[in-house]
């Protein structure tokens, strides 16, 4: 293996230049998330990520890319200083998990090594990173390069808890572990025995888009009471998955599982899958039908149809919601690597992000849960009211969402 070259690339066009490459990168690389795809990617830049320059680190062995990074980058003010910020592309409210630096298998080390050093010879203030597998070689390599920098300030904390299942042991043995195999079989046996009770599992392109509205309908179902969800309600996310699931469906790589009842679906879960590993990304059901329990119905039998095609690892995702440890039988972690500049406005930028996190963990332990909820009605009302409307048909994708994932 030669030395490894890093070239950085900037821009939305850069980043269009990149598609062929990082696909064929993408495919030799089994292990990669679909978070680490170009379509994700590109959609988050075309929808969300207006505004923010798409920063690219490209790892090169002989011409031949073998690791790419894909940051965003942005100029914030703080005291009447411009701030150089750059953090992940794809993750800002779309919670993606596990971003990393997409490589070959045999290059991951060298090639996150080499654009680790590219990358701390940047001018940025400010650098945040969330979402590092704790199993990254990055983790190591930012530790090095970043806390030895006496001109920057470096910190790794902990960022989210991502429950999981373990199926290797099939679904008998998974529901056996569960916390609730009993009631499960009695709430299956009650509502298969309601009017038109059917399931369908949609992945094919030309039906995703229709399973994509049924879920955003019964996700707004779900949340109005609250004033929506960030997850799925800002007209800039919802472009973002109108772009995304037909890509994803073109590549196989996007399901939708869903429960009929009395001619309409009822509950609805939305993921993508590669190889044995799936990852459920985010859920709706009808309210008016949550007394026969057709969301936890519907989950129960999404982790049996996996378990019977073969997947391994049943991929819960970012929050500690109960439901998620009705099933999960282990949880991994995902961490924030932060470098501040030694600079007074960078220093004061970072401080204000991490007053605002503190700020909503402490409302959420001491308001009662009316007051939150209107709470979060209001700064819900004001965030729809700074976008504009959601494009037509999805900002052209050609058929007729900071998010709270998987049914949070």
């Amino acid at each position: 293996m030669s030395r490894l070259s890093v070239e950085v690339m900037r821009g939305v066009d850069a980043l269009a230049s990149l598609r062929r490459e990082w696909e064929e990168l993408f495919e030799a690389a089994p292990s990669a998330s679909p978070f680490l795809t170009y379509s994700w990617m590109a959609s988050w830049q075309a929808t969300v990520g207006m505004g923010h320059e798409p920063l690219l680190l490209c790892a090169r062995d002989g011409g031949r890319l073998v690791g790419l990074l894909a940051l965003s980058e942005r100029t914030s003010t703080a005291v009447g200083t411009a701030v150089r910020r750059v953090s992940f592309m794809g993750e800002r409210i779309v919670a993606a998990d596990g971003l990393d630096v997409l490589a070959l298998p045999l290059y991951a080390r060298p090639a996150a090594a080499a654009i680790v050093t590219r990358l701390a010879a940047e001018p940025i203030d400010l650098l945040v990173l969330d979402g590092l597998p704790a199993d990254s070689p990055m983790l190591s390599l930012l530790a090095w390069q970043f806390g030895s920098d006496g001109r920057r300030a470096y910190t790794l904390s902990t960022h989210q808890i991502c429950p999981y299942l373990d199926l290797s042991a099939g679904w008998e043995g998974t529901l056996s572990k569960s916390r609730r195999p009993h009631q499960f079989g009695r709430l299956l046996r009650a509502v298969s025995g309601l009017d038109e009770f059917e399931t369908r599992s949609v992945t094919e392109p030309g039906l995703a888009g229709a399973a994509l509205e049924r879920l955003l309908a019964l996700h707004d179902q779900r949340w109005a009471v609250q004033g929506g969800s960030d997850a799925l309600t800002l007209p800039s996310v919802r472009a973002f998955h109108r772009r995304l699931v037909p890509a994803m469906a073109q590549r196989g790589m996007v399901r939708f599982e869903e429960l009929w009842l009395e001619g309409a679906c009822r509950a609805t879960y939305y993921g993508f899958e590669r190889g044995g590993h799936y990852w459920l990304y985010q859920t709706g059901y009808d309210p008016g039908w949550a007394k026969k329990s057709v969301a936890f119905v519907r989950m129960g039998l999404s982790i049996k149809e996996a378990a019977e095609r073969g997947v391994r690892c049943y991929d819960l995702l970012r929050g500690t919601e109960t439901y998620k440890f009705d099933w999960a039988g282990g949880a991994r972690v995902t961490l924030s690597a932060q470098a501040v500049a030694r600079r007074p406005a960078a220093r004061l930028l970072a401080s204000a992000r991490q007053l605002r996190a503190a700020t909503e963990t402490a409302a959420e332990a001491v308001f009662p849960a009316r007051s939150l909820d209107a709470l979060r009605h209001w700064r819900r009302s004001r965030r729809r009211g700074k976008e504009s409307p959601a494009p037509a048909n999805g900002g052209g994708s050609g058929w007729g969402s900071e998010a709270e994932v998987a049914g949070s």
